[in-house]
Protein backbone atom coordinates (compact mmCIF):
# COMPACT_ATOMS: atom_id res chain seq x y z
CA UNK A 1 0.00 0.00 0.00
CA UNK A 2 0.94 3.47 -0.93
CA UNK A 3 1.43 5.78 1.95
CA UNK A 4 1.72 9.01 -0.16
CA UNK A 5 -0.79 11.61 0.78
CA UNK A 6 -2.87 13.32 -2.10
CA UNK A 7 -2.06 16.66 -2.45
CA UNK A 8 -4.85 19.01 -2.75
CA UNK A 9 -4.84 21.54 -5.20
CA UNK A 10 -5.37 25.14 -4.33
CA UNK A 11 -8.69 25.43 -6.20
CA UNK A 12 -9.90 22.13 -5.14
CA UNK A 13 -9.65 24.07 -1.27
CA UNK A 14 -10.83 27.36 -2.48
CA UNK A 15 -14.05 24.99 -3.83
CA UNK A 16 -14.45 23.11 -0.85
CA UNK A 17 -14.28 26.67 1.33
CA UNK A 18 -17.20 28.04 -1.27
CA UNK A 19 -18.61 25.22 -0.81
CA UNK A 20 -18.76 25.29 2.68
CA UNK A 21 -19.88 29.03 3.21
CA UNK A 22 -22.29 28.73 0.21
CA UNK A 23 -24.06 25.43 2.69
CA UNK A 24 -23.83 27.72 5.66
CA UNK A 25 -25.40 31.08 4.26
CA UNK A 26 -27.96 28.85 3.34
CA UNK A 27 -28.55 27.07 6.45
CA UNK A 28 -28.72 31.10 8.20
CA UNK A 29 -31.13 32.43 5.89
CA UNK A 30 -33.18 29.48 6.15
CA UNK A 31 -33.27 29.47 9.60
CA UNK A 32 -34.10 33.60 9.93
CA UNK A 33 -37.05 32.46 7.03
CA UNK A 34 -38.58 30.30 9.24
CA UNK A 35 -38.26 32.57 12.26
CA UNK A 36 -39.81 35.61 10.22
CA UNK A 37 -42.60 33.37 9.03
CA UNK A 38 -43.47 32.64 12.27
CA UNK A 39 -43.67 36.09 13.41
CA UNK A 40 -45.70 36.86 10.47
CA UNK A 41 -48.17 34.75 10.35
CA UNK A 42 -48.10 34.85 14.73
CA UNK A 43 -47.62 31.19 15.02
CA UNK A 44 -47.56 29.79 18.72
CA UNK A 45 -48.58 33.50 19.90
CA UNK A 46 -49.90 32.65 23.33
CA UNK A 47 -46.31 31.14 24.20
CA UNK A 48 -44.96 33.82 23.19
CA UNK A 49 -43.27 36.41 25.52
CA UNK A 50 -45.13 39.99 26.22
CA UNK A 51 -42.31 41.96 24.87
CA UNK A 52 -42.40 39.58 21.70
CA UNK A 53 -46.13 40.94 20.85
CA UNK A 54 -45.48 44.70 21.40
CA UNK A 55 -42.13 44.54 19.23
CA UNK A 56 -43.37 42.50 16.85
CA UNK A 57 -43.12 44.72 13.73
CA UNK A 58 -39.85 46.00 14.75
CA UNK A 59 -38.82 42.19 14.61
CA UNK A 60 -39.99 41.43 11.83
CA UNK A 61 -38.17 44.55 10.24
CA UNK A 62 -34.82 43.61 11.41
CA UNK A 63 -34.98 40.14 10.92
CA UNK A 64 -35.77 40.95 6.88
CA UNK A 65 -32.84 43.47 6.64
CA UNK A 66 -30.32 40.84 8.17
CA UNK A 67 -32.25 37.85 5.77
CA UNK A 68 -31.78 40.52 2.78
CA UNK A 69 -28.44 41.69 3.42
CA UNK A 70 -27.11 38.38 3.45
CA UNK A 71 -29.04 36.93 0.49
CA UNK A 72 -27.62 39.98 -1.38
CA UNK A 73 -24.27 40.00 -0.34
CA UNK A 74 -23.99 36.39 -0.10
CA UNK A 75 -21.72 36.05 -3.82
CA UNK A 76 -19.43 38.65 -1.71
CA UNK A 77 -19.03 37.27 1.34
CA UNK A 78 -18.37 33.57 -0.40
CA UNK A 79 -15.56 34.97 -2.31
CA UNK A 80 -13.89 36.75 0.15
CA UNK A 81 -14.18 33.53 2.25
CA UNK A 82 -12.51 31.41 -0.83
CA UNK A 83 -9.93 33.62 -1.86
CA UNK A 84 -8.76 35.74 0.68
CA UNK A 85 -5.31 37.69 0.45
CA UNK A 86 -2.93 38.42 3.36
CA UNK A 87 -3.51 41.78 3.83
CA UNK A 88 -0.18 44.18 4.76
CA UNK A 89 0.20 44.59 8.42
CA UNK A 90 1.92 47.57 10.41
CA UNK A 91 5.58 48.36 9.88
CA UNK A 92 5.21 46.34 6.12
CA UNK A 93 5.21 48.34 2.76
CA UNK A 94 2.38 47.07 0.90
CA UNK A 95 4.13 48.47 -2.17
CA UNK A 96 6.94 46.18 -1.83
CA UNK A 97 10.60 45.84 0.02
CA UNK A 98 12.12 49.10 -2.05
CA UNK A 99 11.69 51.91 0.46
CA UNK A 100 13.49 54.70 -1.23
CA UNK A 101 11.15 57.10 -3.90
CA UNK A 102 12.98 57.33 -6.68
Amino acid sequence: MSKIRRRFKESDIRNQIARTMKQRLVFVIAILSIILLVLIFRVGEVLWLGWMIAYRKQIIGLLLFITLFLFFLSPIIIEANSNSRALSGPGKNPEGPRLDGD
